[in-house]
């Protein structure tokens, strides 16, 4: 589900724009803000996407 907001590399995105449009994703299912949160969270962890002075950056 990343990868529909995050769609290239470079992609980069405020931390409050990224769970928006994470939360958006998620619309429509039980706890979008917390699925939003473990999505953001498992692509950091994953090294997908990196936070660098507040924006999160696609890197691979």
């Amino acid at each position: 589900m990343i990868l529909q907001v995050f769609k290239n590399i470079g992609d980069r995105l405020l931390i409050a724009d990224a769970y928006a449009r994470m939360i958006a994703v998620y619309s429509g299912q039980l706890y979008p803000e917390k699925k939003a949160a473990g999505s953001i969270g498992g692509a950091v962890n994953g090294g997908t996407i990196v936070l660098r002075n507040g924006y999160y950056e696609r890197v691979k």
